[in-house]
């Protein structure tokens, strides 16, 4: 019976993990923090082939990364991955620090759960917002038709009287 339900606890784990979608991640260096708030510059090597002389070379990309708390230092090896875009050049968030450089207290790096809380509540302040300038609009414009109203009202008594 235990290899039986061993072969389920496999089948079972696979299929959870084939549902879960796929997140890249990348590991980089802190090269620059603290010069714009809530925003680091990360270098992240990547190993490019070249097809001629058959060897890999070692190149470097630069990604600006989303640092709510600036919690990271210059020097920091962290892990960012893919996020919403926050400016134009900025499209990835610090996911964790995995070895930070020097010593002394540090803030914490916003967790996964944090993040989409914040991003909620950002959200539910705009729907509110936007409900209430609905709200303002459709007011402004049922005393704008009544105002016409009443000023076509206005203008047809008279005629009528004269009449």
């Amino acid at each position: 019976m235990s290899g039986v339900g061993a072969i389920a606890a496999a089948v079972t784990a696979a299929a959870t993990a084939a549902v879960k979608p796929k997140v890249f991640t990348r590991v980089g260096i802190v090269v620059s923090a603290g010069m714009q708030p809530k925003m680091v510059k990360v270098r992240v090597p990547m190993p490019v082939w070249n097809s001629k002389l058959r060897k890999y070379f070692h190149h470097t990309k630069d990604h600006l990364a989303h640092d709510e708390n600036s919690a990271c230092l210059a020097g920091d090896v962290v892990r960012i991955q893919p996020f919403q875009r926050h400016s134009k050049h900025k499209k990835h968030v610090v996911y964790e620090v995995i070895s930070p450089f020097g010593t002394g207290e540090r803030k914490a790096i916003e967790t996964p759960e944090e993040r989409e809380a914040r991003l909620k509540a950002k959200r539910d302040v705009k729907l509110e917002k936007r409900e209430v300038r609905r709200k303002i609009e459709e007011e402004k414009m049922l005393a704008k038709k009544r105002g016409k109203e009443v000023q076509a009202e206005e203008s047809a008594a008279p005629a009528t009287a004269e009449a």
